[in-house]
């Protein structure tokens, strides 16, 4: 059994990782950390989010948009205001040895039989997997049974049946489910920027079994400091609206 802590959409959000970090060790030894990407972008602590992540045991991390534009690989104008403003602070935030480190990350991975991504395996940098349809284009994409992304900020799972029909279940804390099905998605939800209406901190262990059994995808919740978060998005003069929505996970 493998057992694989997914994380997605830090946003630099140190205070909401490090509770995730906590509370994860507490709960189960995990062999492997999966990062989504995103982990920089609207929040004030980018390099301190990614060394930590470097910490993590047997990192398989891929890129988002949001290390794309902080790169250079992207435009910004692609950016709403407040996004594009938190860019362009990240730009001149991130240190060369963090900048290095995220220019070198891929944009689709596949570990233990699992693919990984931002958005979708067909367009990793911008599509949002929200709907069933999107899904089903995108399984000549990837030729994994399953795929773990990110970039909705939402927790959720995406099940194809034997019958072609997904089976699409949006995930509260403690949820857990066996993923049984033909085809699969699974997103953890956002460490640092929820959008589900629920501010703390959103993350997920997957059980992998030996080959041939079933994977499990387990739903966690933590609390964590968001009036520190605020303080230092405010502190750096970023976009207010960054620090306000934490509070409401929104």
């Amino acid at each position: 059994m493998s057992r694989v802590l997914l994380l997605s959409d830090i946003h630099s959000n140190l205070q909401a990782l490090e509770a995730v970090v906590g509370d994860a060790t507490k709960r189960h030894r995990f062999e492997e950390a999966w990062v989504l990407g995103d982990s920089v972008g609207y929040g004030a602590q980018p390099n301190e989010v990614v060394k930590l992540l470097r910490s993590l045991p047997n990192l398989s991390m891929v890129k988002g948009n949001h290390e794309a534009v902080a790169l250079g690989e992207i435009s910004i104008d692609n950016f709403n205001p407040s996004a594009a403003a938190a860019a362009a602070w990240t730009v001149d935030a991130l240190s060369s040895d963090v900048r290095e480190f995220l220019t070198g990350l891929p944009l689709v991975i596949s570990s233990l039989g699992i693919t990984l991504c931002h958005g979708t395996p067909r367009n990793p940098i911008w599509e949002y997997l929200f709907t069933s349809q999107t899904a089903d284009l995108n399984l000549n994409h990837f030729d994994t049974v399953g795929c773990v992304h990110g970039h909705t900020h939402i927790p959720s799972v995406f099940g194809r049946d034997a019958a072609a029909n997904w089976h699409v279940k949006q995930a509260r804390d403690t949820d857990a489910f066996q993923l049984d099905f033909t085809r699969w998605f699974v997103n953890p939800g956002s460490v640092g920027q929820p959008r589900d209406g629920d501010p703390r901190a959103s993350y997920a262990f997957l059980f992998i079994p030996e080959e041939g059994a079933v994977p499990r995808i387990q739903f966690n919740r933590v609390e964590y400091d968001v009036a520190a978060a605020q303080d230092l998005i405010l502190a750096a003069d970023l976009p207010s609206t960054s620090a306000f929505r934490l509070s409401a996970g929104r």
